[in-house]
C-alpha cells in the first residue's frame, strides 16, 4: 500500500488534468445550458493543443468499466469516430471518441443554429465505427454498468437493484 501511495505522490497532476470553462460566446447567451456547450468548449481547447481525437466520458456514469474504454480505444484506431450503439440505433454520444477538429466545427455550427441535441454531433461523412452495446460491450460488461447514470435519488434506488445482481456475480 505504501508503494502505491509513493507513486501517487510522484504524479504531477497539473500535467495530466485541467479545467475547461464553458465558452458561451458562440450562442451569445450565458443562460442556455446544454452538454453541447461543454463538448464544444472541450473540442476547442483540445484542438488548440493539437489533439487528433477526443474521448468523451460523462460525469454521471460512475461505473464505467475500463475494459469498455479499452474496447473503444482499440476499435477507434482506423476510424475518426467510435461510438457505442444500441440495437434500436440510439447511440451514446457522451461515451465516444470523436475527431477533434471535425467535432469542433460541427459542434460550433450546431450551437450557432441552436441545435443542442447530441445526436447532431455525428456526421455521416466521418469514418465511424459503431460498437454494438448488446453484442460487443455486454460480453465484457455483463450488466452494462458503464451506462448506468446517477442523476437523482431514484437512480440510487435503481442502483441498489443492479448492485444485488451485478457486483455479486461479477
Amino acid at each position: 500500500m505504501q508503494q502505491i501511495q509513493n507513486y501517487i505522490n510522484l504524479i504531477d497532476y497539473r500535467m495530466v488534468t485541467g479545467f475547461i470553462v464553458d465558452d458561451n460566446s458562440v450562442i451569445g447567451d450565458k443562460k442556455t445550458r446544454s452538454p453541447l456547450i461543454g463538448l464544444y468548449s472541450t473540442f476547442k481547447e483540445l484542438l488548440s493543443l493539437h489533439y487528433e481525437k477526443t474521448f468523451i466520458l460523462a460525469c454521471d456514469n460512475p461505473f464505467i468499466q475500463f475494459k469498455v474504454i479499452e474496447l473503444l480505444i482499440f476499435n477507434s484506431i482506423n476510424y475518426e469516430c467510435c461510438i457505442p450503439q444500441w440495437e434500436n440505433s440510439f447511440v451514446e454520444p457522451l461515451f465516444a471518441i470523436y475527431p477533434t477538429r471535425k467535432a469542433y466545427y460541427l459542434s460550433k455550427k450546431n450551437l450557432e443554429n441552436k441545435q443542442f441535441k447530441l445526436n447532431k454531433l455525428l456526421d455521416r461523412k466521418w469514418k465511424t465505427k459503431y460498437i454494438s452495446i448488446e453484442n460487443e460491450i455486454k460480453p465484457i460488461d455483463n450488466n452494462l454498468l458503464t451506462f448506468v447514470n446517477l442523476n437523482k435519488a431514484e437512480d440510487i434506488e435503481d442502483l441498489k437493484e443492479i448492485y444485488k445482481t451485478s457486483f455479486i456475480q461479477d
